[in-house]
């Protein structure tokens, strides 16, 4: 199973985080050529915004790498792409989740915006 698979299927944002970090650390230990972008590969990982600022950057740098034709980084970048995609898009889920369950706790014990006032 690939590290996405996993990250998809984490059931806190620990265990994204940690697998983020798993990911980052394995890939500058791999990085005999610094063909890595540093904004990537730098730890520690600071929350949700630091993980979308590098998806951003990623992007931005996978743009350039294929105008100047760099195969090898594009496919690094796209895999760091799908990884971090992957992360953001469990957070996001993960996030949407706790916000329903906390809605649906206000309405059972009458602490919503949706309570009934007598």
């Amino acid at each position: 199973m690939m590290i996405a698979d996993v990250i998809r299927s984490a059931a806190t944002e620990h265990e994204i985080y940690f697998l983020l970090t798993a990911y980052v650390e394995a890939v500058r230990f791999c990085d005999k050529l610094n063909d890595v972008p540093e904004h990537m590969a730098s730890l520690p990982l600071a929350g949700v915004d630091d993980v979308k600022s590098r998806f951003n950057k990623l992007v931005a740098e996978l743009d350039a790498a294929s105008k100047r034709l760099d195969h090898k980084a594009c496919e690094t970048i796209r895999e760091a792409l799908h990884i971090f995609g992957a992360a953001l898009h469990r957070l996001a889920s993960l996030n949407a989740d706790k916000h329903q369950a906390l809605g649906n706790v206000n309405l059972i014990t009458g602490n919503g915006a949706n309570a009934c006032r007598m």
